[in-house]
């Protein structure tokens, strides 16, 4: 098998250039294979190649973590790694249940949603998304030490009757999308997500009271191997730090799905839930909380 040219750079310092492959870089050698016409005859006849498309720039390791990069190229890890194609206007509850389906069959899956590629359209999938009450979308903040321009939100996929909600993960080739989440030239926006609950392993703290499930919870066939994971997740932080550059480090948290210019936050409205107003926390909640601890121990005191 031919590899694909690589026609994306990235310079981690001048003596470390690496080289990825676009989307066009990769539908050309499909199309090099016979596999398919041309994009036309991908997106009509043969949409279900996206996934495969996808899964090999995995393989390039754009996208940093190694756990991605070892399941994508083990057919016996990738087969729990299913691939769903979106056409047309997104309906909600069909996704539903599709969504508490996989959650049953597979490890992750990711959603796949051809014509969608800008920002905008982005905002357009989160406010289709949000109408279903298992969907809502959040404002994340910026890292202590980190501030940006650019407008950080996560979707959570939260299935009625569960007491859990799924991170989702989007790939997407606009900008602020961080490096390790941008697929340059493709013509789609993808969600990836693990719809299953959280494995026993890589706990993650709740959010909103409620467990996270999100991708390092896949099978990463390392089984009982604690060290092995260990440094994997260390390489993966590793490369990540390196491949993102100069983009920061709090668009591409696994609590994050996208990065979106700030403009968005207007178009978004209501399906945005925003941060939690930290002078409340400060002058109301704290000063109550104190209130209550000062009258407890007083009452305390007063039966002695």
């Amino acid at each position: 098998m031919a590899n694909p040219d690589r026609s994306v750079s990235r310079e981690i310092n001048p003596h470390d250039i690496r080289h990825y492959s676009s989307f066009a870089d990769l539908l050309n050698l499909t199309i090099k294979e016979g596999k398919v016409k041309d994009l036309d005859d991908l997106l009509k006849n043969h949409p279900t190649r996206l996934g495969a498309i996808l899964f090999d720039w995995y393989k390039q390791g754009q996208i940093a973590c190694i756990f991605a990069q070892r399941i994508a190229r083990q057919p016996e890890l990738r087969v729990n790694w299913e691939s769903y194609v979106i056409n047309g206007e997104v309906n909600p509850d069909q996704l539903e249940v599709t969504l508490l389906k996989a959650a049953d069959q597979f490890e992750a899956v990711q959603l796949i949603f051809p014509g969608l590629e800008t920002a905008h359209h982005a905002v357009d999938l989160i406010k289709a998304l949000c109408k279903h009450p298992s969907w809502s979308c959040y404002e994340i903040d910026w890292m202590p030490d980190e501030r940006g321009r650019s407008l950080q939100v996560g979707l959570r996929w939260y299935p009625k009757g569960f007491n859990y909600q799924a991170w989702v993960l989007a790939i997407a080739p606009f900008e602020p999308m961080p490096f390790t989440r941008r697929f340059e030239g493709a013509p789609f926006i993808a969600l990836v997500l693990r719809a299953a609950p959280p494995s026993t392993f890589n706990p993650t703290p709740k959010e909103n009271d409620v467990d996270a499930s999100h991708l390092a919870h896949m099978n990463d066939g390392l089984e009982d191997d604690e060290d092995k994971r260990k440094r994997t997740d260390r390489e993966t932080r590793k490369a990540k730090q390196l491949l993102l550059g100069t983009d920061l480090r709090s668009t591409a948290r696994a609590k994050v799905t996208f990065a979106l210019p700030l403009w968005c936050r207007d178009l978004l409205g209501d399906s945005l839930i925003p941060i939690k107003a930290s002078w409340f926390r400060t002058f109301v909640i704290k000063p109550l909380e104190s209130g209550y601890r000062e009258l407890k121990s007083g009452l305390k005191k007063g039966r002695h």
